[in-house]
């Protein structure tokens, strides 16, 4: 016979079991955000979306993008690094944001260097100098011989002052001694369309940005900003390899999550991250992109951006560009 008591001891277990169920369960239980602090179009876009797709697939829940540029991804990471750090608001990052900005801008609402939990540097990020066809240059000979030219000064479009494709421009002025006029946009997309439509002479591009319209003849690419030629495209020479001896500039591309990540989700990250950067159809699904998978761990990550940031402070110095 069940007395009062029988059914308050099962009614203790019952409970006991649901607690000890919900402590076992492996993080993540709900959605992911991957939030990309650039407007659509651009590389970092693209990463995040091959991103945000593989978390989804290799974890079983929900993650999507969401765009929030402004202020060279300030804004973008501002809104991470003031969320939970219970992994499930993360962010793609890149050079401008945690390299650049703490030299161009007075208030940066995050400090690069304690607000982030780094978790992997998956890419690099090539550039391509893309030129429209009313420049009337083939070459990068052809093309430095203009801006030499002493004529009107060339100008070229960017993803925003302090971006990458802004930075690649100043360094390539600061090196040939030309003088070349900085058109800032509003992300890589409507940089190159500028480009396209007349607007501008030229732009630095990422592979998302550049490649589809090189390929369907709207602008001309003259060469690649990395040291090194890009895998996939062999035929294009670097830029240093044409005259500008020294010449580069590149971006990384990684994620990073608030500062204090907990233990739980940052042990998922870590393997699903490594696991993705090993997967050679995901690699290839980055190369087609125009990106170059360049695997780095949390800690190497966080070391090597360090290392960045302070080789863009050395090179600031120089340019003096700022934000505010």
């Amino acid at each position: 016979m069940l007395t009062r008591r029988s059914f308050m001891v099962a009614g203790g277990v019952a409970t006991l079991f649901s607690r000890a169920g919900r402590a076992q369960q492996a993080w993540p239980t709900g959605p992911i955000k991957v939030v990309v602090p650039f407007a659509p179009g651009g590389g970092n876009d693209n990463f995040g979306r091959l991103v945000a797709k593989q978390l989804q697939d290799r974890l079983g829940v929900s993650a999507y993008v969401e765009n929030r540029a402004g202020a060279n991804g300030i804004i973008g990471l501002d809104s991470v690094h003031r969320s939970r750090p219970d992994g499930y608001s993360i962010a793609t990052a890149t050079t401008g944001p945690l390299d650049v900005n703490p030299w161009t801008t007075k208030e940066l609402p995050y400090d690069p260097a304690k607000d982030f939990t780094y978790l992997a540097n998956m890419v690099k990020f090539p550039l391509f100098l893309c030129v429209g066809p009313q420049l009337g240059v083939k070459s990068l000979r052809e093309f430095l011989a203009r801006a030499k030219s002493g004529g009107r000064p060339l100008t070229y479009s960017s993803a925003g002052i302090g971006n990458s494709t802004h930075l690649a421009g100043e360094v390539l002025a600061n090196m040939t001694g030309t003088e070349l006029m900085h058109v800032p946009y509003k992300g890589a997309g409507p940089a190159m369309v500028g480009v396209i439509g007349g607007e501008v002479d030229f732009t630095f591009g990422s592979g998302p940005s550049a490649l589809s319209f090189v390929k369907a003849g709207k602008v001309l690419n003259l060469g690649v900003t990395d040291s090194r030629r890009v895998p996939d495209m062999p035929e294009l020479k670097t830029i240093a390899e044409q005259g500008v001896p020294g010449y580069e500039v590149t971006s990384w591309g990684g994620i990073v999550a608030p500062a204090g990540l907990a233990a739980d989700a940052r042990s998922r990250l870590d393997a699903v991250l490594k696991e993705m950067m090993d997967d050679n159809e995901f690699k290839k699904q980055l190369m087609d992109q125009g990106m170059v998978p360049s695997y780095m761990p949390g800690p190497q990550f966080e070391a090597y951006v360090g290392r960045e940031r302070t080789r863009w402070g050395e090179l600031n110095r120089k340019l003096n560009i700022r934000t505010d």
